[in-house]
Formats: structure tokens, sequence, C-alpha cells
């Protein structure tokens, strides 16, 4: 591939964390992030799996899967999910 293809290429990008509509600041800060970053890039494919205290969230798209915080095997499974779908970069957010 030409450093041009490249250039162009939608680059994935994961980010673990809580968001919106949970309220808290990490959950604020990831929604900022994520569409700052895509406003910047719009080739980025920037997609949210987002640590939850109440399974009855109604994200919005970009979340992908969600992860009860309390419940450690969800991690390992979230874990294959994100090798799966083989990101460019995952950010983690976290107090």
């Amino acid at each position: 591939m030409g450093d041009k293809a490249r250039t162009y290429a939608t680059r994935r990008v994961i980010v673990v964390g809580t968001y919106i509509p949970r309220q808290c600041g990490i959950a604020t800060f990831t929604a900022d992030l994520c569409e700052s970053m895509t406003r910047a890039a719009p080739c980025l494919d920037c997609r949210v799996v987002a640590m939850t205290d109440n399974p009855g969230y109604a994200y919005p798209a970009r979340v992908c899967f969600e992860i009860p915080q309390n419940d450690r095997e969800q991690y390992d499974t979230a874990s294959d999910f994100i090798n799966l779908h083989r990101p460019n970069v995952v950010c983690i957010q976290h107090e």
C-alpha cells in the first residue's frame, strides 16, 4: 500500500470507558474525545466499549459493546471482542 493510500485508509479506534448517558465525568470526557477525534479525522472509525453500572442505558450507536463493570468474566469477553475487530488503537479511560 502506498503512502497516499495509508493516509486515507480508515483507522479503527476503540475507546474503553464509561459513556453517556451514564452520568459521570469520564463518560462525558469519553464522548467528547470520540466526537473530537472524528471531527478532526473524518476517516476515523471510533467505537466505544462501555463499562456500565446499569444494563438499561440507551447508548448511542457508537457503543458497540457493554461491560457490566462488576463482572470480571465480561472483561475477558470484551478483550476478545476488541481483538476480533482489530483496532489500530485502544484507548482506556480510567479514574
